[in-house]
This record gives C-alpha cells, sequence and structure tokens, in this order.
C-alpha cells in the first residue's frame, strides 16, 4: 500500500497537477475533510501510471 500525503494548497484551484512520471493527472475523487469543515480533500489520479496525489484545499465560498 502506497503511503499519501496531504500538502497545503493556495494555488489556482483550476489547474490539475503533474504527477512525478510528467503524466497528465484528472481529479478522481473529491471528499469532506475529517476533522476540518472548511477544507476537503481533492484525489487526482495520473492517467499515465496510476499514481495518486491528494491535496488539502479551503473550500470555496459560496457565491451570493
Amino acid at each position: 500500500m502506497s503511503s499519501v500525503t496531504i500538502p497545503k494548497v493556495q494555488r489556482d484551484p483550476f489547474l490539475l497537477p503533474i504527477c512525478d512520471c510528467d503524466g497528465p493527472m484528472n481529479l478522481a475523487s473529491l471528499e469532506p475533510h475529517p476533522t476540518l469543515s472548511d477544507h476537503e480533500l481533492k484525489t487526482f489520479k495520473c492517467r499515465t501510471c496510476g499514481a495518486e496525489k491528494v491535496f488539502d484545499v479551503s473550500k470555496r465560498k459560496a457565491a451570493g
């Protein structure tokens, strides 16, 4: 089983990460953070090698 690191990310939410193998990554899942209600966990999966990266991001503020 591979270990997953959860770095805090402060970047453009529309930019997709690039895998260490230089392959493109797609959003695989989006789930609530287990302890922080104003955060969520975004899991990206590499289309080339299948590696996954999980990012802890702040939720967007609701419009209106």
